[in-house]
């Protein structure tokens, strides 16, 4: 099922989680990715070094990930200007201060909707500042074209309407780029990612153990559950659970990390969908329950792209498929199903059936090990790794639980 890697690409990671972060309430994806590329190009045509352009293009792919409800994106691609519109910039700025690696980003991001007056009046270091700015004018120039303006000057025109809300040398900078139709049309697929291949392999790569990347991923699990009041924690205690059975499975050591990655990210396909939808307390119409079994298809996705086929992707996107054949969305059958996909499965229910949901209470350990046994029973769960559980009862509720 793909073996796990010695070490994890920093920037493949960032291009995968930036397309994730772009699922946030929208159909047409790839915002990020347009504001990373004409950022770049602008700072290009400002003549930065590579470097500085690499830091601002990790930025900008991450700049709204700090976003991870339906209200807030419509927030983002509908104004330049909107209340509370610091609140996501901060609190992305808090996400990757967290990741070592990432903390140099979050500068930039914190201040990715500032103006470029508040900027200036307020001290923030010039070049902090000049990044952020070239953010906030690539990310509005999208806005615009995915609001229905025509790619041109004109375009330039209504960004320099917003007096002091730019830098007047990006603005210089973004004028002469509007000149060129090539700028323009760079800004599809499969230009676009191509685009961004070629920046981001300039120079070293920046690899990552797997230390770092658990690290990582118990961010990104917080952002997903923040989607939802209704699945506060959850990630977490999926991946605490997954670890644990897979130590009492006698699993090794980097399986286990491996499951823990797993456990934090199995449900990123989720932010996709709409909130109205993830907090519903009533049964859900044919077309819902399709557009919600979607899920775990963009889990696995999303997770291919930054882990590599198979492996830490399989084990957290087949997390509702079944050893009968009848789980979602692959409909796999047990013998395509390896042992760690059967751990996360078992996490994922035993999590979910412990903590509160808008439809039921949360269920205690003896009623959650009961349910798993009829589970069994029916062909839903793996009988070795439910039995795992029930060896370690009260372990699994308190890593379920967090207590």
């Amino acid at each position: 099922m793909g073996a796990i890697p010695i070490c994890f690409d920093l920037d493949r990671l960032i291009l995968a989680l930036s397309d994730a972060f772009d699922l946030v309430g929208v159909d047409k994806t790839g915002h990020s990715r347009r504001v990373g590329l004409m950022a770049a190009r602008i700072a290009e045509e400002l003549g930065w070094e590579n470097g500085e352009i690499r830091t601002l293009l990790r930025a900008a792919l991450l700049h709204d990930c700090g976003v991870s409800t339906t209200g807030e994106h419509h927030d983002l691609m509908g104004a330049l200007r909107w209340a509370d519109s610091v609140e996501h910039c901060q609190r992305g700025a808090g996400y990757l201060a967290s990741v070592p690696e990432l903390a140099r980003l979050a500068p930039l991001v914190a201040e990715h909707h500032t103006a470029w007056t508040n900027l200036c009046n307020r001290g923030v270091a010039d070049d902090v500042a000049l990044a952020a700015n070239l953010i906030c004018l690539a990310d509005r120039t999208d806005a615009l074209l995915q609001g229905g303006a025509t790619a041109g000057r004109d375009l330039v025109v209504i960004l320099r309407g917003h007096g002091g809300f730019f830098a007047p040398q990006a603005l210089t900078a973004l004028d002469r780029l509007a000149r060129r139709e090539a700028f323009w049309f760079a800004l599809e697929e499969p230009v676009l990612s191509e685009a961004l291949t070629r920046l981001m392999a300039v120079g070293a790569p920046e690899l990552l153990d797997i230390a770092s990347v658990v690290r990582l991923a118990a961010v990104v699990g917080g952002i997903i559950d923040r989607k939802s009041p209704y699945t506060e924690c959850h990630s977490s205690g999926v991946a605490r659970v997954a670890v644990l059975l897979g130590k009492a499975l006698g699993l090794g050591e980097v399986t286990q990390r491996g499951l823990e990655i797993a456990g934090y990210l199995h449900d990123i396909g989720k932010l996709r969908i709409p909130d109205e939808l993830l907090d519903r307390q009533g049964a859900l119409d044919a077309a819902e329950r399709l557009r919600m079994a979607r899920h775990a298809f963009d889990t696995r996705v999303i997770l291919t792209h930054a882990f590599g086929p198979g492996g830490i992707a399989d084990w957290a996107a087949f997390h509702h498929e079944c050893l009968s054949g009848n789980g979602y969305p692959f409909h796999l059958d047990g013998d395509a199903l390896c042992p760690e996909a059967r751990i996360v499965a078992v996490a994922d229910v035993f999590q979910a059936l412990a903590q509160h949901r808008p439809y039921r209470a949360p269920l205690s350990a003896d009623e959650i090990a009961a349910l798993m046994d009829g589970m069994v029973f029916a062909g839903k769960l793996d009988s070795e790794v439910v039995a795992a559980c029930k060896d370690h009862l009260d372990e699994c509720w308190r890593a379920a639980t967090g207590q």
